[in-house]
């Protein structure tokens, strides 16, 4: 078919049709962005399928204590504190630990749940006290996930054009940022202000380089120190780029003066009706894990903070550099320094690592000539983070899907190395050793080369080592190794799955109610339990630590039920295991002990033990659903009700665990039309993200220089 001949230059008038007529929209994507589509969406498709099943106490304690809010309790710091002290509470954490926007907007999503009927708050009375836990962890991780989206947008912004798909799905495939979504902690908040606040502030910097209006670079700026006390308001460390952003943002002192001053007063704003209530200033202001960033090394003899030096050797650059340097990439530079210094320079908690990501991702999209640099330290960032998960406490890894099946509450992983594969503690200790140190030097070398680029970019030298044909070098010809983080947190999983298949756990350790010691003079204690369901292929005896001497490296148990039952008897010898967060013994019973309807009896006796061993057992009182007399402890002449801080364990049921999982997603019908209209969300939002990005095949290949130079 012919095709009709261009205007000419005559024709185009303000006025005519070639110029009045709107674009047409696109027939299609091409090939690279249906790749894209398909990479991103996978990801929200995964985070999705594990929302309604993955949870932890950080998800609905917070929420709980938000719920007060609705109730009148609009002081919740000082109300929490009442509440604590007449359950009388024994914790180190404090009554409310979080900045009051976070139980505020917690507390507005939560009536807006109540409001249309998807959940209420009768016989809410502590926080695992819901009705569905797979509706309710859902519902209450939607703005979880909408902040994720949100990030993930911001990030396509404030790459280059062809780039910011490449940030998004780096984004989207770190787990640092999806393993918070499933934890359902709040740093997904103050991470999206974070953001925020260095987009807005590129487009600052993009506007006074513009020469555009002066107003217009002023209230970007303002917007963008803004959003920094907004974050502060959900967790106090956005207020840790207030000084270097406005150090960037703004010329002269008096106006960076006042940019700094802007998350502090909105903080302080949020803050001041609470400063005379101690619950606030001691579990929020000091809260004890914030102000372990101060934490002293001794240096030079003196004593001083090492994140401190970092941070104020941060801000010695700012003020020295030129001022006309500023670019946007510095602030996502300045974000990479600060929270990696943060990890390398003082204590943090591991999910911290989300307010590192997005700064490292968006780095791979901005700073073309060395993209290599940062996507190698992503991919060991990312992937040392999924390993050394299951080196910490059992409920931040597999167990975060207990909540839907107790067929996945493992024993500690260490302790079960120690217990079923002892051959295979050097070699794991081997892997968690080398895991942290790549971690540890990845982070290192984020500092420096996040630095390297504040300090040096503007410089001639800088530029000269950037060959010229990797100044528009695509970011990566293969966008599946994103995946590969996620593939090693995958594997590392099912291989922990398979070593604690015979490890899942019942246990007792609630409320102290008496403490017995076993020594050479009296060396057994005999301990009842109620019948056990399913058979028993080990056991883990806790020792008080503190209270115990001189221990015997080995203990025998002895386990008797119904003596007419064949099998129902066995004794076992188990050897003291001391690892990071197991301390006691372990015994492993061949051929498990089988399921009964009598009581089992437990005999522990020490071996061989000096003259001075002293092994120190806690009694704890029974489950209240049991009768009482199923659980006695004897020891010399002296009989309690109580039991041992003992641990059963069972093999992994997969039938049993799949039963548990269906049961939890059919408590509540509603979950699977939520669940489809959010996945409809999350599709809906990256189709228009890719479809306004570059329709071309090549576009991979795209010029980095708007937001670098």
């Amino acid at each position: 078919m012919t095709q009709p001949p261009p205007p000419s230059a005559e024709a185009l008038t303000l006025d005519s049709p070639a110029v009045l007529a709107k674009p047409r929209r696109r027939a299609s994507w091409s090939r690279t962005q249906w790749a894209w589509f398909v990479l991103i969406s996978a990801a929200y498709l995964l985070r999705l399928i594990l929302m309604p099943v993955t949870g932890q106490n950080d998800l609905v304690l917070p929420a709980w204590k938000a719920h007060y809010i609705n109730q009148g309790h609009w002081n919740i710091y000082a109300y929490m504190a009442e509440v604590y002290d007449e359950r009388n509470v024994v914790t180190d954490h404090p009554p409310a630990a979080y900045p009051y926007g976070f139980y505020a907007v917690t507390a507005g999503w939560l009536e807006v749940l109540r409001r249309a009927g998807f959940i209420d708050f009768d016989g809410w009375s502590a926080q695992w006290a819901i009705s569905s836990r797979a509706w309710w962890f859902l519902l209450l991780k939607l703005p979880y996930l909408a902040s994720d989206l949100v990030i993930g947008v911001l990030l396509f912004r404030a790459a280059p054009s062809g780039r910011g798909l490449l940030a998004w799905a780096g984004w989207a495939w770190s787990l640092s940022g999806a393993y918070l979504l499933l934890m359902g902690q709040n740093d997904l908040y103050p991470t999206l202000f974070t953001v925020g606040a260095a987009w807005l502030g590129g487009r600052a910097l993009q506007a006074q380089r513009a020469n555009r209006p002066q107003r217009e670079g002023a209230m970007l700026a303002v917007a963008s120190m803004a959003l920094l006390g907004l974050g502060a308001t959900f967790k106090i460390i956005p207020l840790a780029l207030a000084a270097p952003f406005a150090l960037v943002l703004a010329s002269r002192w008096r106006d960076r003066l006042l940019l700094t001053a802007i998350p502090a007063v909105i903080f302080g704003a949020s803050a001041a009706p609470f400063i005379a209530t101690p619950a606030f200033v001691n579990g929020v202001l000091f809260n004890w894990e914030g102000v372990r960033v101060f934490s002293a090394a001794q240096i030079f003899a003196s004593p001083v903070s090492l994140f401190v030096m970092a941070y104020v050797a941060l801000l010695i650059v700012l003020i020295a550099r030129p001022v006309s340097s500023a670019r946007p990439i510095d602030l996502w530079a300045i974000g990479a320094v600060v929270f990696s210094g943060l990890f390398l320079f003082s204590w943090s908690q591991f999910y911290w690592a989300i307010w590192l990501t997005p700064f490292v991702v968006t780095l791979i999209a901005l700073d073309s000539g060395r993209w290599r640099y940062w996507l190698t330290l992503w991919l060991i960032i990312e992937a040392t983070f999924a390993v050394l998960l299951f080196s910490m406490h059992r409920d931040f890894s597999i167990g975060l899907l207990a909540s839907a099946s107790l067929s996945f509450r493992l024993a500690q992983f260490d302790a079960v190395i120690a217990l079923f594969a002892p051959a295979l503690q050097q070699p794991v200790e081997i892997v968690w050793t080398v895991a942290r140190s790549a971690q540890t030097t990845a982070r290192l070398l984020v500092f420096a080369g996040a630095l390297g680029l504040v300090l040096l970019s503007a410089l001639p030298i800088w530029r000269r080592y950037m060959r010229p044909g990797e100044r528009n070098v695509a970011a990566m010809s293969r966008p599946g190794v994103l995946v590969l983080p996620a593939l090693a947190g995958a594997l590392a999983a099912i291989a922990v799955l398979g070593l604690s298949r015979h490890a899942v756990v019942r246990e007792f350790g609630r409320n102290e109610i008496a403490r017995v010691a076993l020594s050479a003079e009296q060396p057994a204690f005999e301990q009842t339990i109620a019948p056990v369901a399913q058979s028993l292929t080990g056991l883990l005896l806790l020792v008080s630590q503190a209270d115990s001497a001189a221990l015997p490296g080995t203990m025998q148990v002895c386990a008797t039920s119904d003596a007419s039952k064949p099998g129902a008897s066995a004794c076992s010898q188990g050897r003291l295991i001391q690892t990071g967060l197991f301390y006691g013994y372990g015994f492993v019973f061949t051929p498990p002990l089988p399921a009964t309807e009598h009581p089992y009896r437990f005999v522990f006796r020490l071996i061989d033990p000096a003259s001075d061993a002293r092994v120190a057992l806690a009694i704890v009182t029974p489950p209240a659903s049991r009768q009482q007399a199923d659980y006695t402890a004897e020891h010399g002449n002296q009989a309690r009700t109580g039991v041992a801080r003992l641990t059963l364990l069972r093999a992994f049921d997969t039938g049993q665990a799949l039963q548990d999982m269906s049961s939890r997603l059919a408590e509540d019908g509603r979950l699977p039309v939520l669940w489809l209209l959010s996945l409809g969300a999350c599709l809906a939002v990256i189709g228009w993200v890719v479809t306004a990005a570059p329709n071309d095949d090549s576009s991979s290949s795209l010029s980095s220089q708007s937001c670098v130079s």
